[in-house]
Protein backbone atom coordinates (compact mmCIF):
# COMPACT_ATOMS: atom_id res chain seq x y z
CA UNK A 1 0.00 0.00 0.00
CA UNK A 2 1.27 3.27 -0.89
CA UNK A 3 0.45 7.15 0.51
CA UNK A 4 0.94 10.35 -1.34
CA UNK A 5 3.36 12.80 -0.24
CA UNK A 6 0.67 15.26 -1.10
CA UNK A 7 -2.23 16.11 1.68
CA UNK A 8 -4.88 16.94 -0.45
CA UNK A 9 -8.05 19.27 -0.49
CA UNK A 10 -11.38 17.35 -0.22
CA UNK A 11 -12.89 18.52 -3.03
CA UNK A 12 -10.43 16.50 -5.06
CA UNK A 13 -12.06 13.76 -5.43
CA UNK A 14 -14.95 14.95 -6.65
CA UNK A 15 -12.50 14.91 -9.52
CA UNK A 16 -12.69 11.88 -12.48
CA UNK A 17 -8.65 11.33 -13.42
CA UNK A 18 -9.92 9.29 -15.63
CA UNK A 19 -11.40 11.87 -17.58
CA UNK A 20 -8.27 14.45 -17.31
CA UNK A 21 -5.24 14.01 -20.23
CA UNK A 22 -1.92 12.37 -18.51
CA UNK A 23 -0.01 15.60 -18.86
CA UNK A 24 -2.43 17.77 -17.23
CA UNK A 25 -2.85 14.99 -14.47
CA UNK A 26 0.21 16.71 -11.86
CA UNK A 27 -0.85 20.18 -12.40
CA UNK A 28 -4.47 19.13 -11.17
CA UNK A 29 -2.71 17.77 -8.20
CA UNK A 30 -0.80 20.49 -7.56
CA UNK A 31 -4.34 22.97 -8.12
CA UNK A 32 -6.09 20.64 -4.59
CA UNK A 33 -2.70 19.99 -2.58
CA UNK A 34 -3.19 21.59 0.67
CA UNK A 35 0.32 20.33 2.79
CA UNK A 36 3.14 18.26 1.44
CA UNK A 37 5.15 15.66 3.32
CA UNK A 38 9.25 16.43 2.66
CA UNK A 39 10.50 12.68 1.70
CA UNK A 40 13.60 11.12 0.88
CA UNK A 41 14.16 7.89 -0.21
CA UNK A 42 17.03 6.24 0.61
CA UNK A 43 17.66 2.79 -1.16
CA UNK A 44 20.68 0.37 -2.19
CA UNK A 45 22.81 0.90 -5.30
CA UNK A 46 22.39 -0.77 -8.44
CA UNK A 47 23.05 -4.33 -8.68
CA UNK A 48 23.73 -4.63 -4.74
CA UNK A 49 21.52 -6.57 -2.15
CA UNK A 50 20.33 -4.85 1.20
CA UNK A 51 20.98 -7.93 3.07
CA UNK A 52 24.89 -7.25 2.10
CA UNK A 53 26.33 -6.02 5.54
CA UNK A 54 28.25 -3.25 3.73
CA UNK A 55 24.89 -2.16 1.89
CA UNK A 56 22.52 -2.05 4.62
CA UNK A 57 25.36 -0.05 6.83
CA UNK A 58 25.91 2.45 4.16
CA UNK A 59 21.57 3.26 3.71
CA UNK A 60 21.79 3.35 7.28
CA UNK A 61 24.76 5.40 7.69
CA UNK A 62 23.15 7.73 4.80
CA UNK A 63 20.00 7.88 6.52
CA UNK A 64 21.25 8.85 9.91
CA UNK A 65 23.85 11.71 8.11
CA UNK A 66 19.98 13.08 6.93
CA UNK A 67 17.85 12.97 9.86
CA UNK A 68 20.77 14.15 11.87
CA UNK A 69 21.32 17.48 9.67
CA UNK A 70 17.35 18.18 9.27
CA UNK A 71 17.04 17.58 13.01
CA UNK A 72 19.28 19.90 13.64
CA UNK A 73 16.18 22.81 13.34
CA UNK A 74 13.23 20.67 13.52
CA UNK A 75 13.97 17.98 16.36
CA UNK A 76 10.67 16.52 16.49
CA UNK A 77 9.91 16.46 13.43
CA UNK A 78 11.74 14.10 11.51
CA UNK A 79 10.22 10.35 10.83
CA UNK A 80 12.29 7.82 9.99
CA UNK A 81 10.40 3.86 8.48
CA UNK A 82 12.57 0.85 6.93
CA UNK A 83 11.02 0.67 3.73
CA UNK A 84 11.75 -3.47 3.29
CA UNK A 85 14.37 -2.72 0.69
CA UNK A 86 15.81 0.70 2.05
CA UNK A 87 14.80 3.76 4.14
CA UNK A 88 12.38 6.50 4.02
CA UNK A 89 13.00 9.86 5.72
CA UNK A 90 10.51 12.33 6.36
CA UNK A 91 9.46 15.66 7.71
CA UNK A 92 6.14 16.48 8.85
CA UNK A 93 4.33 18.91 6.73
CA UNK A 94 3.15 20.88 9.42
CA UNK A 95 7.02 22.30 9.02
CA UNK A 96 5.86 24.29 5.53
CA UNK A 97 3.03 25.46 6.81
CA UNK A 98 3.58 28.93 6.82
CA UNK A 99 5.32 28.29 3.25
CA UNK A 100 1.34 27.08 2.14
CA UNK A 101 -0.04 29.73 3.80
CA UNK A 102 1.33 32.55 2.20
CA UNK A 103 1.31 31.23 -1.02
CA UNK A 104 -1.63 28.57 -1.78
CA UNK A 105 -4.02 31.10 -2.86
CA UNK A 106 -1.98 33.25 -5.05
CA UNK A 107 -2.05 33.40 -8.90
CA UNK A 108 1.51 31.82 -8.80
CA UNK A 109 0.82 28.67 -6.51
CA UNK A 110 1.05 26.36 -9.12
CA UNK A 111 4.43 27.65 -9.86
CA UNK A 112 5.66 27.89 -6.26
CA UNK A 113 4.23 24.67 -5.71
CA UNK A 114 7.08 23.62 -8.08
CA UNK A 115 9.87 25.43 -6.78
CA UNK A 116 9.52 23.87 -3.04
CA UNK A 117 9.39 20.32 -4.74
CA UNK A 118 12.58 21.27 -6.41
CA UNK A 119 13.96 22.51 -3.44
CA UNK A 120 13.68 19.82 -1.42
CA UNK A 121 15.15 17.86 -4.43
CA UNK A 122 17.96 20.43 -4.14
CA UNK A 123 18.70 20.02 -0.40
CA UNK A 124 18.48 15.91 -1.12
CA UNK A 125 21.70 16.65 -3.89
CA UNK A 126 23.47 18.55 -1.32
CA UNK A 127 22.72 16.23 1.47
CA UNK A 128 24.07 13.27 -0.86
CA UNK A 129 27.48 15.22 -2.10
CA UNK A 130 28.22 16.25 1.76
CA UNK A 131 27.70 12.22 2.67
CA UNK A 132 29.85 11.18 -0.24
CA UNK A 133 33.05 14.01 0.25
CA UNK A 134 33.06 11.93 4.35
CA UNK A 135 31.64 8.60 3.31
CA UNK A 136 33.73 8.36 -0.78
CA UNK A 137 33.71 4.31 0.48
CA UNK A 138 29.43 3.89 0.01
CA UNK A 139 29.57 5.77 -3.31
CA UNK A 140 27.51 3.13 -5.65
CA UNK A 141 26.00 0.89 -2.42
CA UNK A 142 23.43 3.54 -1.49
CA UNK A 143 21.45 6.82 -3.15
CA UNK A 144 18.64 8.75 -2.27
CA UNK A 145 16.41 9.89 -4.67
CA UNK A 146 15.86 13.18 -5.70
CA UNK A 147 12.01 12.85 -6.62
CA UNK A 148 9.89 14.96 -4.76
CA UNK A 149 7.02 15.88 -7.34
CA UNK A 150 3.51 16.57 -8.02
CA UNK A 151 2.40 13.21 -7.20
CA UNK A 152 4.66 11.41 -4.93
CA UNK A 153 3.98 8.39 -3.31
CA UNK A 154 5.92 6.13 -0.40
CA UNK A 155 5.01 3.16 0.95
CA UNK A 156 2.30 2.97 3.68
CA UNK A 157 3.71 2.25 7.64
CA UNK A 158 3.09 -1.54 8.07
CA UNK A 159 2.24 -2.28 3.98
CA UNK A 160 3.95 -5.52 3.21
CA UNK A 161 6.99 -5.12 0.22
CA UNK A 162 6.26 -7.03 -2.98
CA UNK A 163 9.33 -8.30 -3.04
CA UNK A 164 10.64 -9.32 0.15
CA UNK A 165 8.82 -10.98 3.56
CA UNK A 166 8.78 -7.39 5.58
CA UNK A 167 6.67 -5.12 6.53
CA UNK A 168 7.61 -1.47 6.48
CA UNK A 169 8.04 -0.51 10.23
CA UNK A 170 9.25 3.08 12.31
CA UNK A 171 13.53 3.11 12.86
CA UNK A 172 14.79 5.33 15.59
CA UNK A 173 15.95 8.80 14.13
CA UNK A 174 18.06 9.14 16.43
CA UNK A 175 20.11 5.46 16.11
CA UNK A 176 18.75 4.42 13.05
CA UNK A 177 19.21 0.30 12.27
CA UNK A 178 17.27 -1.90 10.11
CA UNK A 179 15.89 -4.72 11.73
CA UNK A 180 15.22 -7.52 9.70
CA UNK A 181 13.94 -9.79 12.30
CA UNK A 182 11.37 -6.93 13.64
CA UNK A 183 9.98 -6.30 10.31
CA UNK A 184 9.58 -10.04 9.32
CA UNK A 185 5.59 -11.09 8.86
CA UNK A 186 3.79 -11.48 11.10
CA UNK A 187 4.23 -8.11 12.58
CA UNK A 188 4.69 -8.56 16.34
CA UNK A 189 2.93 -6.25 18.74
CA UNK A 190 5.53 -4.59 20.34
CA UNK A 191 6.39 -3.62 17.02
CA UNK A 192 3.03 -2.25 16.13
CA UNK A 193 3.07 -0.64 19.73
CA UNK A 194 6.60 1.41 18.82
CA UNK A 195 4.34 3.45 15.94
CA UNK A 196 1.37 4.93 18.47
CA UNK A 197 2.94 8.14 17.92
CA UNK A 198 4.26 8.06 14.97
CA UNK A 199 4.07 11.19 12.56
CA UNK A 200 2.22 12.78 15.65
CA UNK A 201 4.60 15.57 16.94
CA UNK A 202 5.80 18.89 14.60
CA UNK A 203 8.26 21.74 14.79
CA UNK A 204 7.49 25.44 14.44
CA UNK A 205 9.21 25.62 10.72
CA UNK A 206 9.69 29.46 10.53
CA UNK A 207 13.84 28.97 11.39
CA UNK A 208 14.02 25.51 9.13
CA UNK A 209 12.37 27.37 6.09
CA UNK A 210 14.63 30.61 6.39
CA UNK A 211 17.76 29.01 7.77
CA UNK A 212 17.78 25.83 5.65
CA UNK A 213 15.47 25.95 3.16
CA UNK A 214 15.98 29.35 1.72
CA UNK A 215 19.14 29.32 -0.63
CA UNK A 216 17.47 26.03 -2.25
CA UNK A 217 13.83 27.90 -2.77
CA UNK A 218 15.78 30.96 -4.29
CA UNK A 219 17.61 28.59 -6.50
CA UNK A 220 14.75 26.62 -7.27
CA UNK A 221 12.48 29.84 -8.17
CA UNK A 222 15.37 31.78 -10.17
CA UNK A 223 15.72 28.13 -12.64
CA UNK A 224 11.96 27.74 -12.86
CA UNK A 225 11.68 31.91 -13.89
CA UNK A 226 14.37 31.42 -16.01
CA UNK A 227 12.94 27.90 -18.19
CA UNK A 228 9.70 29.66 -18.09
CA UNK A 229 11.42 32.49 -20.07
CA UNK A 230 13.10 30.37 -22.31
CA UNK A 231 10.32 28.32 -22.51
CA UNK A 232 7.66 31.04 -23.97
CA UNK A 233 10.55 32.17 -26.39
CA UNK A 234 12.05 29.30 -28.17
CA UNK A 235 12.72 25.92 -26.34
CA UNK A 236 9.86 23.75 -28.61
CA UNK A 237 8.25 21.37 -26.31
CA UNK A 238 6.00 17.97 -27.27
CA UNK A 239 2.43 18.44 -26.22
CA UNK A 240 1.92 14.85 -25.44
CA UNK A 241 4.79 13.22 -24.00
CA UNK A 242 6.21 10.81 -27.03
CA UNK A 243 7.03 7.32 -25.65
CA UNK A 244 10.29 5.61 -25.94
CA UNK A 245 9.04 2.88 -28.07
CA UNK A 246 9.62 5.88 -30.71
CA UNK A 247 12.60 6.95 -29.29
CA UNK A 248 15.92 7.31 -31.87
CA UNK A 249 18.63 4.57 -31.58
CA UNK A 250 21.28 6.99 -30.18
CA UNK A 251 18.87 7.65 -27.40
CA UNK A 252 18.20 4.20 -26.52
CA UNK A 253 21.43 2.99 -26.77
CA UNK A 254 22.68 6.07 -24.36
CA UNK A 255 20.03 4.52 -21.52
CA UNK A 256 21.28 1.09 -22.68
CA UNK A 257 25.33 1.56 -22.00
CA UNK A 258 26.38 -0.14 -18.66
CA UNK A 259 29.18 2.52 -18.07
CA UNK A 260 30.26 5.66 -19.47
CA UNK A 261 33.55 7.15 -18.87
CA UNK A 262 35.13 10.37 -20.94
CA UNK A 263 31.82 12.33 -22.32
CA UNK A 264 29.43 10.94 -19.90
CA UNK A 265 28.56 14.55 -18.87
CA UNK A 266 27.48 15.08 -22.48
CA UNK A 267 25.53 12.01 -22.79
CA UNK A 268 23.48 13.02 -19.90
CA UNK A 269 23.22 16.80 -21.08
CA UNK A 270 22.02 14.83 -24.30
CA UNK A 271 19.25 13.04 -22.31
CA UNK A 272 18.23 15.70 -19.92
CA UNK A 273 17.71 17.90 -22.83
CA UNK A 274 15.74 15.14 -25.07
CA UNK A 275 13.83 14.20 -22.59
CA UNK A 276 12.73 17.68 -22.00
CA UNK A 277 11.51 18.32 -25.89
CA UNK A 278 9.71 15.13 -26.67
CA UNK A 279 7.54 16.20 -23.41
CA UNK A 280 8.07 13.72 -20.96
CA UNK A 281 7.37 14.39 -17.38
CA UNK A 282 9.66 15.92 -15.00
CA UNK A 283 9.16 13.03 -12.64
CA UNK A 284 9.46 10.51 -15.40
CA UNK A 285 12.17 12.21 -16.68
CA UNK A 286 14.17 13.00 -13.52
CA UNK A 287 14.09 8.33 -12.64
CA UNK A 288 15.61 8.03 -16.11
CA UNK A 289 17.84 10.99 -15.83
CA UNK A 290 19.11 9.86 -12.28
CA UNK A 291 18.85 6.16 -13.10
CA UNK A 292 21.44 6.39 -15.75
CA UNK A 293 23.70 8.90 -13.81
CA UNK A 294 24.02 6.05 -10.87
CA UNK A 295 24.29 3.51 -13.03
CA UNK A 296 27.77 5.87 -14.53
CA UNK A 297 28.53 6.42 -11.11
CA UNK A 298 28.34 10.07 -12.90
CA UNK A 299 27.90 13.21 -11.49
CA UNK A 300 24.64 15.51 -11.59
CA UNK A 301 25.27 18.89 -10.47
CA UNK A 302 23.02 21.08 -11.87
CA UNK A 303 22.89 18.75 -15.39
CA UNK A 304 19.34 18.07 -15.16
CA UNK A 305 18.49 21.62 -14.12
CA UNK A 306 20.20 23.00 -16.93
CA UNK A 307 18.88 21.16 -20.00
CA UNK A 308 15.80 19.76 -18.99
CA UNK A 309 13.55 21.79 -20.98
CA UNK A 310 16.04 24.54 -21.33
CA UNK A 311 17.98 23.47 -23.91
CA UNK A 312 17.58 22.30 -27.32
CA UNK A 313 18.38 18.31 -28.39
CA UNK A 314 21.78 18.98 -30.53
CA UNK A 315 21.22 18.18 -34.25
CA UNK A 316 22.87 14.95 -35.39
CA UNK A 317 25.67 16.50 -37.08
CA UNK A 318 26.71 18.10 -34.21
CA UNK A 319 26.94 15.11 -32.61
CA UNK A 320 28.46 13.30 -34.86
CA UNK A 321 31.09 15.93 -34.96
CA UNK A 322 34.51 15.68 -34.42
CA UNK A 323 34.96 19.01 -32.51
CA UNK A 324 34.81 19.77 -29.01
CA UNK A 325 32.99 23.03 -29.19
CA UNK A 326 30.08 23.95 -26.66
CA UNK A 327 29.63 23.07 -23.03
CA UNK A 328 29.73 20.89 -21.41
CA UNK A 329 33.06 19.71 -22.82
CA UNK A 330 31.64 19.34 -26.61
CA UNK A 331 28.38 18.10 -28.23
CA UNK A 332 29.52 14.79 -29.88
CA UNK A 333 29.01 11.74 -28.72
CA UNK A 334 30.36 10.18 -31.97
CA UNK A 335 33.43 8.47 -29.99
CA UNK A 336 30.48 6.37 -27.49
CA UNK A 337 29.45 5.01 -30.83
CA UNK A 338 25.92 5.25 -29.73
CA UNK A 339 25.13 6.79 -33.36
CA UNK A 340 24.02 3.76 -35.43
CA UNK A 341 21.14 5.17 -38.00
CA UNK A 342 18.53 3.43 -39.13
CA UNK A 343 16.09 4.79 -42.32
CA UNK A 344 14.66 7.23 -40.31
CA UNK A 345 17.64 9.53 -39.12
CA UNK A 346 18.69 10.27 -42.31
CA UNK A 347 15.66 12.35 -42.82
CA UNK A 348 15.42 14.62 -39.65
CA UNK A 349 18.30 16.53 -38.66
CA UNK A 350 18.02 15.88 -34.70
CA UNK A 351 16.49 12.79 -31.88
CA UNK A 352 13.84 15.20 -31.46
CA UNK A 353 12.24 15.28 -34.89
CA UNK A 354 13.16 11.40 -34.76
CA UNK A 355 10.89 10.67 -32.35
CA UNK A 356 8.05 13.86 -32.38
CA UNK A 357 6.74 13.37 -36.01
CA UNK A 358 4.15 16.04 -35.76
CA UNK A 359 6.68 18.22 -34.82
CA UNK A 360 9.01 17.30 -38.10
CA UNK A 361 5.84 17.37 -40.12
CA UNK A 362 5.55 21.03 -39.34
CA UNK A 363 9.21 21.60 -39.77
CA UNK A 364 9.15 20.28 -43.63
CA UNK A 365 5.77 22.03 -44.03
CA UNK A 366 7.99 25.72 -42.98
CA UNK A 367 10.53 24.65 -44.91
CA UNK A 368 9.17 23.54 -47.70
CA UNK A 369 7.38 27.39 -47.84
Amino acid sequence: MYWTLNFFKPAIYQIDYQAIRKEDSPQTSRTYTAAYTFGVDIDKGHGYDIHQPDVKKAVEEMAQFVADKLRQYIPNSVYVLFSGGGINVYVHHQVFSRYFEKFQDSEDWDLMLLVLLDAFDYLIEDLKNRFFEIHSEYFGKVKPDQLNNSQRVFKCIFSVHRKYDYAVIPLDPQNIKIDFEAAKLPIKKEVIDSAANWYANYDDGKDFLNFVMKPYLKLAYEKREHCRKITALDIEISKIPISSEMWPPCIRNILSLPFCGEGRTRALALVASFLGQVGVEESEAKKIFYGLAERWRAPTSNIFESYYKKMKCPTCKRMRASDNIGFPNGVSIFHLGVCKPDGRCVKVPSPRYYADKKANKERLKHKGS
